[in-house]
């Protein structure tokens, strides 16, 4: 059975040589930084420090066709009760908001699902025409400074926020969702109606799972030990297939200190289902295995990703990039990198070891 899955494994690992490789790490614009989570729930980010203060502002966007942008922003920095929190582009006040108004209306605005904001105190920007007004100021400007309110007498802080690169980053959020040339693009809009981005649907709980997919989960007893508040905030989704069928990436087990482990699952459009090997590289060749660590879902490829840590900083480890195919997941990428040391992680410069590179004559 295993020699039947290594040889075809073989030929997928042969399949997938000419096909696209794109970075291993999300690209970024000037102070800006792009990404999407695992439902294809996409953001740009500007994390800023101003001495012991910093800002971490995101503009956050769902898959579905409906969705409009939304603004986050959290701090470290204690906000009292009461003051107001000011945003200003290039010395033009946009908005003054107080801290009591903004708090009460959180519960008006409903987070993606998937979404994972840095920890701190967070605030949901008002939505609809406060947040476009907001996003357009931005846009047009070159910086956006947000002015905290002053904490137990002391003075208001106030953070810049360069927006060289912003632009970029919206676009790159539109072309990622598919929406440029649409009526929901943010940079770019067009005549075309809205439709829903590349998505899979989160899953918060492990009794989300059809029967057929929770016993082959079940049937290995490490990835059904795991506490259901544990679940819940490990990106688990569901990927819909349009015939039918779905592909389900869901926790195995607890995670450790650096690393959580996934296992994939296909239940067919009848029911049945299958747990999804994946390969990987070894000195000896290809292997089969049945773990993906830090599982990351791209909607917009159809591509998995496994970033197995060696140390908590990441920089070294295992990493590797697989595609779905229609049946299973070829792998596309493997890099890897051995020495821990503590330096900034950069899988860029992590030596390959998918594909093979060719001898040379």
């Amino acid at each position: 059975m295993l020699t039947l899955l290594i040889s075809a494994t073989t030929a997928l690992l042969a399949a997938s040589a000419s096909l696209a490789q794109p970075g291993r790490t999300v690209p970024s614009f000037e102070s800006w930084t792009v990404d999407c989570g695992n439902t294809g729930v996409c953001f740009a980010s500007s994390y800023t420090r101003s001495q012991s203060v910093w800002v971490d502002l995101r503009i956050v966007r769902d898959w579905q066709a409906e969705a409009q942008p939304l603004v986050r922003l959290t701090t470290n920095s204690e906000l009292p009760k009461e003051g107001t929190l000011q945003f200003a582009v290039d010395g033009t006040a946009i908005e003054s908001l107080p801290i009591e108004q903004l708090r009460e209306m959180q519960p008006a605005v409903k987070p993606p699902a998937g979404f994972r904001p840095l920890g701190g105190e967070g605030f949901w920007y008002p939505t609809g025409p406060a947040t476009l007004t907001l996003l357009e100021a931005m846009r047009s400007g070159k910086e956006l400074k947000i002015i905290l309110p002053a904490v137990n007498g002391s003075d208001p802080v106030t953070v810049p926020v360069p927006l060289h690169g912003l632009k970029s980053s919206l676009l790159w959020l539109d072309n990622r969702q598919d929406r440029t040339g649409t009526v929901s693009a943010i940079v770019a809009p067009g005549t075309d109606p809205a439709k829903d981005a590349p998505h899979a649907v989160s899953l918060m709980s492990a009794d989300q799972l059809p029967p057929e997919v929770a016993a082959v989960w079940s049937a290995n007893r490490l990835c059904s030990e795991i506490d259901p508040t544990i679940f819940a905030g490990l990106n688990a989704v569901r990927v819909p297939f349009a015939d039918g069928a779905s592909l389900y990436i869901i926790p195995c087990g607890a995670p450790t200190a650096y690393n959580s482990p996934y296992v994939a699952i296909l239940a067919g459009k009848e029911g049945a289902a299958r747990q999804v090997h994946v390969a990987r590289m070894s000195e000896k060749g290809p292997i089969a295995t049945d773990l993906i660590y830090n599982a990351k879902w791209i909607p917009a490829d159809q591509q998995l990703v496994s970033y197995f840590k060696g140390s908590g900083v990441g920089e070294c480890g295992l990493w590797n990039r697989w595609v779905w195919n229609g049946t299973g997941l070829v792998l596309l990428e493997e890099a890897a990198r051995t020495t821990c040391d503590g330096t900034e992680p950069d899988l860029s410069n992590w030596s390959s070891s998918w594909p093979l590179k060719k001898a040379s004559n």
